[in-house]
């Protein structure tokens, strides 16, 4: 009895043994062994799921709509014709009015006088002419005077001056609407002291508004 039951024993060792080798194997192939010597289990695998397919239309099942496979090009259209005669207008109104400062001359005067002289009221008269052609735009009248006397005695007297051509232009009839100021001597055009120098700088200059 004593021998059969050994052999019991025995063969329930040899198959428990085989069992755990078994059980052994599997578990070694779902463990990884990491570099400080211990096991973890490796993550776990995760499907990659099909790409969707792009919609295509309203319903994901057709072709779009509305669009053209060839769309033409984009005309650009050329501005409107008022705005180019506008552009027209203005560039012919610039040039009048650059023509007309040009033929505004400086009027001299004689030493401590305001009176024109005879070629001072020839050279408003043609000014006159020119600034007919403007008469809608403003004209200012500067009067200046040599360096000789005080600064306030030149500034009233190139203030004469300055309203002595305005009254003649008003005679030969401009409707330009007219200002007058004075400098005085404090510009002169010419700085030597001399005569030929003291006469340019007797005057009255005649500036339209806006012209260069």
């Amino acid at each position: 009895m004593m021998i059969g039951a050994g052999k019991s024993f025995y063969w329930i060792g040899v198959a428990g043994l085989v069992g755990m080798l078994a059980m052994g194997g599997c578990s070694k192939k779902s463990v990884v062994a990491t570099t400080s010597g211990t096991e973890v289990a490796p993550p776990p695998k995760v499907e990659a799921k099909p790409a969707a397919k792009a919609d295509t239309g309203p319903s994901g099942g057709g072709p779009l709509e509305g669009f053209s496979k060839s769309p033409k090009d984009e005309v650009v259209k050329s501005p409107p014709m008022m705005v180019a005669q506008a552009d027209q207008a203005e560039i012919d109104a610039r040039r009048t009015l650059e023509a007309a400062q040009k033929q505004l001359a400086d009027i001299y005067f004689a030493f401590d006088k305001w009176a024109l002289t005879t070629d001072g009221k020839k050279n408003l008269t043609q000014s006159a002419d020119a600034l007919k052609q403007v008469s809608n735009v403003k004209l200012l009248i500067e009067g200046h005077c040599d360096e000789r006397g005080s600064r306030e005695y030149n500034l009233v007297l190139g203030e004469k001056r300055a309203k002595e051509t305005e009254r003649f232009l008003l005679g030969l009839g401009i409707r330009n609407p007219v200002a007058v100021t004075s400098y005085g001597k404090e510009r002169p055009v010419c700085t030597e002291h001399e005569e030929s120098c003291y006469w340019k700088n007797r005057r009255a200059h005649l500036i339209l508004e806006g012209a260069k």
